[in-house]
C-alpha cells in the first residue's frame, strides 16, 4: 500500500498547503515543492505527476467557479482575467 499522499487529490492538497506557507515569504518553500514533486515522481512516475497537475487544474477551476457564483460573475470572465494577469507577468 502506498503512502496516503500518493493519491493525486491529497498530493495536490499537500502542494497547496506548501504554496499557502510559501505565500508568507517569496519563494521560501519552492525547494520544498520541488523536493515533494521529485519524491512523488520517483515513487510513482511521470504519469502520476500528470494526474496531480490535472487535479490541481480542476481544483483551481472549482475555486474560481465558486467565486464566480458568489459574486454573480461568469466564471469565464474570471478565468480570462486570471489568464491576462498571468500573461502580464511574462
Amino acid at each position: 500500500m502506498g503512502l496516503i499522499y500518493d493519491n493525486p487529490d491529497l498530493a495536490a492538497l499537500t502542494l497547496t498547503r506548501i504554496a499557502a506557507e510559501e505565500s508568507e515569504g517569496p519563494g521560501a518553500l519552492e525547494g520544498s515543492m520541488l523536493d515533494y514533486l521529485d519524491d512523488l515522481k520517483r515513487r510513482n512516475g511521470t504519469a502520476y505527476l500528470e494526474l496531480v497537475a490535472i487535479t490541481l487544474a480542476r481544483v483551481h477551476f472549482k475555486s474560481l467557479d465558486a467565486v464566480a457564483r458568489a459574486t454573480g460573475t461568469d466564471s469565464s470572465i474570471l478565468l480570462d482575467a486570471a489568464e491576462v494577469d498571468a500573461l502580464e507577468t511574462l
